[in-house]
This record gives structure tokens, C-alpha cells and sequence, in this order.
């Protein structure tokens, strides 16, 4: 009796043991799963080479942001998986930034570099006769650095973005410009090197 007794108790231990040995595995796997699937969801949204409108309306029919007003649209193109520019843009001057980016699940981080250049255009030349002085004038300075945050805004399977703070904007891809044309013509004004960038 005793030896029965004996023999159910090490199968009922031996059982548990293997349960939660199988268990174990199983929260184990589901882990993997999941680190796997957020690696895989990271290769997939991929903003390498893009040109992003960002401003404060969104058409939800077309997936695409605009801004009907001065001051409240910037581009954002992202050179590869990790740099990007910034322009924001006003009537007589436009601001550019740089910094580095991290895709995070449905989330894009963007950290801001410390130096911006000014594009501000030169009255001056406007009245310039013999043309000595330049259309544009360049002002590079420093500020502190910050970051904001896009979340993935699903429409109709394309990548937008929503930035939540002090105002609601939206982020998509900008039709109307290329980003090969865009990157060109900031190499031909020399901002790629003022914002100290190769």
C-alpha cells in the first residue's frame, strides 16, 4: 500500500515538474514570438530615403497632411534608417534641423541635434544693381536639443503619423516633392554641411 502510495506521490511531482516545465517553455516561446515580431514589424516600417509632409490638417480620403497657412508645414526626409533633416518653413525664413530617429512598435522617436540653420532671404538684393548680393542669407546657431514622437496612424495601409503636443499634426508621404530632388537641392545649397552632417 505504503509502495503505492509512494509511486502516485513521485508520479504526481514528476507531472507538476513536466507541467510547468511545458509552461515554462510555452511563456518562453511566446516571448521569442513577440521580440521576433517587433524586429520584424521594425523591417517593415521603414522610412529610409522618404519625404514626409507634416502639417496641422489631414485628408483621411487621400491619407494626406496639408497646411492652408504660413508657418505650419515642415518636411521631414529621412536619409536612412537612423538620420533625418527637418525644415520647417515660413514666409521669409526657413528653419533646418537635424538629428537621429528610432522606429519603436508603432512609434517613431525623433531626438533633435543642437545646431539649426536659418535660410533667411535678403531683402537687399532685391534692390542690388550688380548683383553682389546674395538672394539668401545663411545663420547657423545652436539650441538646445529635444525630441518628438510619432505614432502610426493606419489609413488605407499607408504610413502615416500623428505628432501629439502643444498642437495636433499630421505626417505623410509629400507627393509633390522627391526625395532625391529634395536631398540634391539641400547638397546644392551646402546645408548638409552646415548642419554638420556627411
Amino acid at each position: 500500500m505504503k509502495k503505492n502510495i509512494r509511486i502516485t506521490l513521485l508520479f504526481l511531482i514528476f507531472l507538476v515538474i513536466s507541467c510547468n516545465q511545458v509552461k515554462k517553455e510555452t511563456n518562453l516561446n511566446k516571448i521569442v514570438e513577440s521580440e521576433n515580431n517587433k524586429k520584424e514589424y521594425s523591417k517593415k516600417l521603414s522610412l529610409s530615403n522618404q519625404l514626409y509632409l507634416l502639417a496641422p490638417e489631414f485628408d483621411s480620403e487621400n491619407c494626406e497632411s496639408f497646411g492652408e497657412c504660413d508657418c505650419c508645414s515642415s518636411n521631414y526626409l529621412f536619409l536612412d534608417d537612423e538620420n533625418f533633416i527637418c525644415v520647417d518653413y515660413c514666409l521669409d525664413t526657413d528653419t533646418y534641423y537635424s538629428g537621429k530617429y528610432k522606429i519603436e512598435n508603432d512609434t517613431i522617436n525623433l531626438k533633435f541635434n543642437s545646431t539649426i540653420v536659418q535660410k533667411e532671404y535678403n531683402w537687399e538684393s532685391e534692390t542690388d544693381t550688380i548683383n553682389k548680393q546674395p538672394k539668401y542669407l545663411y545663420k547657423t546657431e545652436k539650441c538646445k536639443t529635444f525630441q518628438t514622437v510619432w505614432t502610426k496612424l493606419n489609413c488605407n495601409k499607408n504610413n502615416c503619423f500623428k505628432k501629439i503636443g502643444d498642437k495636433t499634426e499630421f505626417a505623410s508621404i509629400d507627393n509633390k516633392k522627391s526625395s532625391e530632388n529634395f536631398l540634391n537641392e539641400l547638397k546644392k545649397e551646402g546645408l548638409i554641411e552646415k548642419l554638420n552632417l556627411k
